[in-house]
């Protein structure tokens, strides 16, 4: 069968991967990153999980039509749940929730030497979930796709940070300390530290639409809301965002 392109946000997810022995794409879908991953010499060895029959079998069947079930595992099951301890270098999870992603990486048996990690919600509780696990994130990218807005991250233990020093085709941060020194009250943990550092390309424009997130959050609210809590936390983020830009 002939290659299924991917869509932006998976091609943007798959340029930070570290090269690895063998990584597990958890909630693999049709499998398209996971037959990247071995094409393209991201991985020896990779395990497509999904808790969802259907695409799974979608997966199988792609993987088989490019010749590569001896090097591509699709396994059912839930997240990392489906890897045994010592299968694995590193683990990718996109397009689900922050929350959820915490969850699939303290149930998996053991702790992953890294994760690239792309949550839809949930971002400063993610962050501070890995830092505190003892991972250095180390990359940030933002990318645009159909229209949509999306962040995703790489998560590196910290005893790690020799072997995958050099095998990245990007810049990284191992000697940034801003995560370990950053207030917990602080929106960049939802923003990304590192991309308001490096203020890439898009970081305006996601800047103007996390603002424009919370500004149609207040303009819901009505008036007896308006001296609320949660409405002065809105408007103190989209005042902290505007100082971002």
């Amino acid at each position: 069968m002939k290659a299924r392109p991917m869509m932006d946000r998976l091609e943007a997810v798959f340029n930070i991967v570290p090269h690895a022995e063998s990584i597990a794409d958890i909630g693999t879908d049709h499998g398209y990153l996971a037959v990247e991953l071995i094409v393209r010499g991201k991985a020896k060895h990779v395990i497509a999980g999904d808790v969802h029959k259907g695409p799974l079998e979608s997966a199988k069947s792609y993987v088989k039509s490019r010749g590569l079930s001896d090097v591509i595992d699709c396994r059912f099951g839930d997240g990392l749940q489906v890897t045994k301890k010592g299968e694995l270098n590193g683990a990718i999870c996109c397009g689900m929730g922050g929350f959820l992603m915490r969850d699939i990486v303290e149930e998996g048996p053991e702790p992953l030497e890294f994760y690239v990690l792309q949550p839809q919600n949930g971002q400063a509780e993610l962050r501070q979930y890995m830092v505190k696990k003892g991972y250095r994130i180390v990359k940030e990218i933002i990318m645009k796709d159909m229209g949509k807005m999306y962040t995703a991250f790489v998560a590196v233990r910290s005893d790690c940070v020799d072997t995958y020093g050099d095998n990245t085709s990007y810049s990284i941060h191992f000697d940034d300390a801003l995560y370990d020194t950053l207030p917990k009250t602080s929106i960049l943990w939802s923003v990304g530290a590192l991309l308001a550092k490096e203020k890439p390309a898009l970081w305006n424009e996601y800047v103007d639409f996390l603002m424009y997130q919370r500004q149609c959050a207040l303009d819901g609210m009505t008036v007896e809301l308006s001296h609320t809590e949660k409405y002065k936390q809105l408007q103190h983020e989209i005042d902290e965002l505007a100082s971002l830009r």
